[in-house]
């Protein structure tokens, strides 16, 4: 059975990193939120540093 990550819970977890992660960015002080997601999405190993979890 395929795994369906359109419902359920992941849509909410995911729109909750979203925002957590628009919202430190905020915080950081940055210009532009769109930059700065595409930024971070560039190297996976970004946003946990960003977010104090390494």
């Amino acid at each position: 059975m395929p795994h369906e990550y359109r419902t359920g819970s992941v849509p909410r977890a995911m729109a909750f990193l979203r925002s957590l992660a628009v919202g430190r960015l905020g915080q950081a002080g940055r210009d532009s939120i769109a930059e700065g997601l595409r930024h971070h999405g560039r190297d996976m190993t970004r946003p946990p540093a960003a977010l104090g979890f390494t």
